[in-house]
């Protein structure tokens, strides 16, 4: 089972510039949609706001806002030495049904450093992936700076990585238009 990193960090521009683990879908915050999912997991939060009122670790990337391979890097620092290390984004509020098809992955090919899910229009989903600890360390060593750089700029470091087709549920939500698409939003603290 991996240890997972959940990313909260971004300015959510396109959400209306409000923070995306604040927004709720059908009454219940991003954020708590993927903890509830997660629970039998260890997890970190990565976000700028310290007082998300969870029970799990949150940090910050340093500086805040310094991109998702930034606060994969802080996330990383955090667990207590996993096997596996699952990334989600908390804008993918069903992607954590997306982990054990992931983790089946990289128990069929020994040598990947990671497995990502492709969604069906081709695209592949960074932060929707498990990698090896070892893979993702290594990766991340390989970057000259983690600050502001792309989760796909991460991918490409890695030695081998398998991606896996999606199922719809690694869906990310950028926009409360795209989000009401899947239930009630409501968005605060504008």
């Amino acid at each position: 089972m991996p240890a997972v990193i959940v990313l909260a960090g971004g300015r959510g521009q396109r959400m209306g510039g409000v923070d995306k683990a604040q927004v709720t879908l059908d009454g219940v915050r991003l954020v708590d949609h993927l903890l509830a999912a997660l629970a039998d997991h260890e997890v970190v939060v990565v976000s700028p706001q310290p007082d998300l009122g969870v029970a799990v670790p949150v940090v910050s990337e340093d500086p805040p806002f310094g991109g998702p391979v930034a606060g994969i890097a802080a996330g990383f620092r955090t667990l207590e030495t996993p096997e596996l290390v699952a990334v989600l984004s908390v804008d993918a509020p069903d992607s954590p049904a997306l982990l054990p098809l992931l983790v089946d992955a990289l128990s069929h090919h020994p040598a990947a450093d990671a497995a990502v899910v492709r969604a069906a229009d081709g695209h592949v989903q960074p932060l929707c992936a498990v990698w090896r600890a070892a893979g993702l360390e290594r990766a991340l060593g390989r970057l000259d700076t983690v600050r502001d750089q792309a989760a796909k700029k991460l991918l490409r470091t890695a030695d081998l990585v398998i991606e896996v087709d999606g199922d719809g549920t690694e869906r990310d939500y950028d926009t409360p238009g795209e989000l009401a698409e899947r239930g009630e939003v409501g968005i605060t603290g504008r």
